[in-house]
């Protein structure tokens, strides 16, 4: 495929820590352009732990309580409804793989008026869908509301790290801030946690004055995060905006507060209308971007050193 991306992917110009990994990327390959209907607000983005060649979308609300799985081409291949929820704001999935088990967790965290008084996590085991009929329908495993200790927060970017059984939370608008929640299998919809304010984040560029009075969210909100995930093995952390991806790698034995404080590293993208899903691949090397608004790019940034996927 062709490259569209104009720029290469470069440093934000700190020195990183010698033994934090490189942000070496190629530049931004348009892997699909995806046209689905059912499709047309995508928020979340993740990489199936179970299914090859198989990421796991699901739109902005209000919408369905389902999460779509969709292949690389971008065509849909299976929805999953999930039982006796209301989508109030799904706003990021992530998936990971716990206790022998593949899981998505979905982040109901949006909260455009910050009106609301908690937030909902969503668990459920991801299914086999080279199963014959697939699953089509799931109850969740278990549901965790929650709360922040500052007040309403709207949020649209959530991640975890499997290793310290920790999910992570940046809220949508400056100031920019790290929480915490613990992750386990033993939710509750009964009491809401408090989640915990680990760090505020300084390190992701704001709009300049003339940018906010401009038409496009790439300006507007450009520094606003939209989506976030970690690698599989704990290492990064990838941060998406309506303008721009920031990696944000951790030396081993350090923590995501001292990881966030550094500089990170900017990947630039092409314009999009609507930037709002990230995920690393399965393998936590590439990565994958979408967003709202048909034909929705489905984009992936390959390691520099890695040769382009056929497709």
């Amino acid at each position: 495929m062709r490259t569209i991306l104009l720029l290469a992917a470069l440093g934000s110009g700190a020195t990183p820590a010698a033994d934090l990994p490189a942000a070496a990327f190629a530049p931004a390959q348009l892997e699909a352009l995806i046209t689905d209907a059912r499709l047309d607000e995508i928020s979340g983005i993740a990489a199936s732990r179970r299914n090859d060649g198989i990421l796991w979308v699901h739109n902005d609300s209000p919408k369905p309580a389902e999460l779509c799985a969709i292949d690389t081409r971008g065509n849909r291949r299976a929805c999953l409804r999930i039982e006796g929820v209301r989508a109030v704001d799904w706003e990021d999935i992530a998936s990971y793989q716990l206790d022998g088990k593949s899981w998505l967790l979905i982040g109901d965290i949006g909260d455009n008026g910050g009106v609301r008084k908690d937030y909902e996590l969503i668990a459920v085991e991801e299914p086999d869908l080279s199963a014959e009929p697939p699953m089509l329908s799931v109850k969740p495993a278990w549901r965790q509301r929650f709360r922040y200790p500052d007040g309403s927060h709207d949020a649209e970017a959530m991640a975890i790290d499997v290793r310290s059984r920790e999910i992570l939370l940046i809220n949508k608008h400056a100031p920019l801030a790290l929480y915490s929640l613990p992750l386990d299998s033993v939710g509750s919809t009964a009491t809401s946690r408090v989640a915990r304010r680990l760090a505020s984040i300084d390190s992701i560029p704001q709009p300049a004055p003339s940018e906010r009075l401009a038409r496009f969210p790439a300006a507007r909100f450009g520094g606003s995060p939209t989506g976030m995930d970690i690698d599989a093995e704990g290492r990064r952390a990838i941060v998406l905006t309506y303008r721009d991806a920031w990696l944000f790698p951790r030396a081993p034995g350090e923590t995501w507060q001292t990881a966030f404080s550094r500089t990170p590293q900017r990947l630039a993208l092409p314009p999009l209308a609507q930037a709002e899903a990230i995920a690393f691949d399965r393998l936590g090397r590439s990565i994958h971007i979408s967003g709202e608004r048909l034909p929705a790019p489905l984009l992936r940034l390959d390691p520099a050193d890695q040769e382009p996927a056929a497709h």
